[in-house]
């Protein structure tokens, strides 16, 4: 079971079927199984009033974030805006990147580590720019981490405030990696990004991105 409780951000047309299998197999009890939709939210609130809004309204007693990762997920902009809402605040969610193993296989490559003299085998990160939501990507940079004497050759989840794993090692054993995105919160020193950039699609007046339903 589930310990803590997990919002669920995903992209309903392509990772339904997602979502789907977590709550068939784990339940509703510990998830939280509702997202914002297209004019659920007034465009013309201010930030503050948007996110205080998503957190108060969908996020609830939430303390992990659960991003449910496809080819499209990036540009949603109720995903985008949810993950903003989620990290909003002085009492940020944990957060968790769940990535379709289809997608999981066109972001990485295995290779060896080129720093210093350890020839370690590593996952090297291709076009994670195009394919993570915005504040997934920059939580997942490890220069962020204010523990770091130097940034190392390489690292691990653990040292990142979100942590990504495929779909596949996910649903094998969820606790292991909910409970390490919630600890995270307390134990990690790290510089947490929390807010969208201009030109991301999030919900916002006057922006296109708001046309785009799910």
């Amino acid at each position: 079971m589930v310990k803590h409780k997990t919002f669920i951000s995903y992209h309903h047309e392509n990772e339904q079927w997602a979502k789907d299998e977590i709550i068939e197999k784990f339940g509703k009890e510990d998830f939280i199984d509702v997202s914002v939709h297209d004019g659920d939210i007034d465009v013309n609130l201010p930030e503050e009033k948007i996110m205080k809004k998503i957190r108060d309204d969908y996020l609830k007693d939430s303390t992990v974030t659960l991003v449910i990762v496809g080819e499209e997920t990036s540009q949603r902009p109720f995903i985008n805006s949810e993950i903003q809402a989620s990290l909003w605040g002085s009492n940020p969610n944990g957060l968790l990147a769940v990535v379709t193993d289809e997608l999981y296989t066109r972001i990485y490559r295995t290779g060896t580590c080129s720093g210093g003299n350890c020839n370690c085998n590593v996952r090297i990160p291709q076009h994670h720019s195009l394919y993570l939501p915005e504040l997934v990507y920059k939580n997942r940079d490890i220069n962020r981490n204010n523990d770091l004497e130097s940034v190392p050759c390489h690292y691990t989840d653990s040292q990142v405030y979100c942590s990504l794993t495929k779909f596949s090692d996910f649903i094998k054993n969820p606790d292991l990696y909910i409970n390490e995105a919630f600890d995270k919160r307390s134990r990690l020193n790290y510089n947490i990004a929390k807010k969208l950039s201009k030109d991301t699609p999030k919900i916002q007046k006057n922006s296109l991105s708001t046309l785009s339903l799910f």
